[in-house]
């Protein structure tokens, strides 16, 4: 059966839902995507102003701006998709430990045989933890059919950062400020390059005619650059900002989910430890204490073998004085 398909969900299901359940928890809503498209309407009504308030209405710098915000306009709606993601686990795992704990506070005590059943397989809305800790309960009742059920994996094992990385892409978004930077200088080039090919050095009739284009030129370079500046530290700062958000959120989930649920298994493991030193300490003992019994029993049939020795010496020995006996008596006849 899908895993999609048999997943039964207890948590909020769209936008409002969500916001109803955090006003009811007091969550506060953190620095998140939505700051991205605020920053670029901001410019690009920046970049508006600035051509409609000038004398005159440059095409080179109309096309220039043009095709910048095009292309970090797409730039951003792709990164905005993947940045969603960042938001949902984030409010996921906060929506999870709020679970966790007020199962716990009806439950008072540990959680594990609830959260292995299916009915919280949907504890995460997100698809990336939610497949991540079905993986994680199919994989501990597999480990729990051990012969003797002494195996565990732990939580982080598959919900961790590296899951949140891969769910957002981070090595890709990791480029987007260093883009925004490139399409800057490419701006900065391209302007200085108009100005300069406009630009005449023979009389000086002709140098006053072309300074007016050198100057569009260099407005052109000046501007794509703030703008590159501009959104490449935007971008990184939400990025960085919303990313160290959602992985301070997993830390506290993974945090509240072995305090109330599962224990870490390294304690398990260490417990398993002692107990195999424990056998084989008993076991060395046993062995040391069969070694000694056998060397006692050993002692033992030497001493009844030496007996055996000293009684049959001297069994022999009367038994020669027996036979000596009658030749002694007939010598000292003969010689009386």
């Amino acid at each position: 059966m899908n895993k999609r398909n048999r997943l039964k969900t207890i948590r909020p299901q769209n936008e409002r839902a969500a916001r109803a359940f955090r006003k009811k928890q007091n969550m506060k809503v953190e620095l998140n995507k939505k700051w991205l498209p605020v920053v670029y309407v901001v410019m690009l009504g920046i970049c508006i102003l600035l051509n409609v308030t000038n004398d005159s209405l440059d095409p080179a710098n109309v096309l220039i701006s043009v095709c910048m915000f095009g292309i970090v306009g797409a730039i951003f709606v792709y990164a905005y998709k993947h940045l969603k993601h960042i938001d949902q686990m984030g409010e996921d795992f906060r929506i999870a430990i709020s679970y966790i704990k007020g199962d716990y506070a009806k439950e008072k005590k540990l959680l594990w045989d609830l959260y292995r059943t299916e009915t919280r397989y949907g504890i995460f809305n997100e698809e990336h933890l939610r497949n991540s800790y079905v993986d994680y309960v199919e994989e501990m009742k597999r480990l729990e059919q051990d012969e003797e059920g002494k195996y565990a994996c732990n939580i982080e094992d598959f919900i961790n950062y590296q899951l949140i990385d891969d769910a957002v892409e981070k090595g890709r978004l990791s480029l987007v400020p260093g883009a925004m930077t490139g399409l800057g200088i490419l701006g900065t080039f391209i302007g200085l390059s108009i100005g300069l090919q406009a630009f005449n050095t023979g009389s000086a009739e002709e140098i006053t005619n072309s300074i007016g284009p050198l100057m569009d030129g260099i407005k052109v370079a000046f501007h794509t650059s703030i703008y590159g500046m501009i959104f490449s530290l935007t971008f990184n700062l939400i990025f960085k900002t919303v990313l160290e958000q959602a992985y301070h959120k997993l830390d506290e989930f993974v945090a509240e989910f072995k305090r109330y649920v599962r224990p870490d298994a390294t304690y398990d493991n260490g417990n398993l430890e002692l107990d195999f030193q424990k056998k084989q300490l008993e076991a060395t003992i046993a062995t040391q204490k069969a070694i000694e019994e056998t060397l006692a029993y050993l002692k033992s049939m030497h001493e009844d073998i030496e007996d055996i020795r000293i009684l049959t010496k001297d069994q022999n020995d009367i038994f020669r004085g027996r036979l000596n006996r009658p030749r002694a008596i007939e010598q000292s006849s003969r010689e009386g």
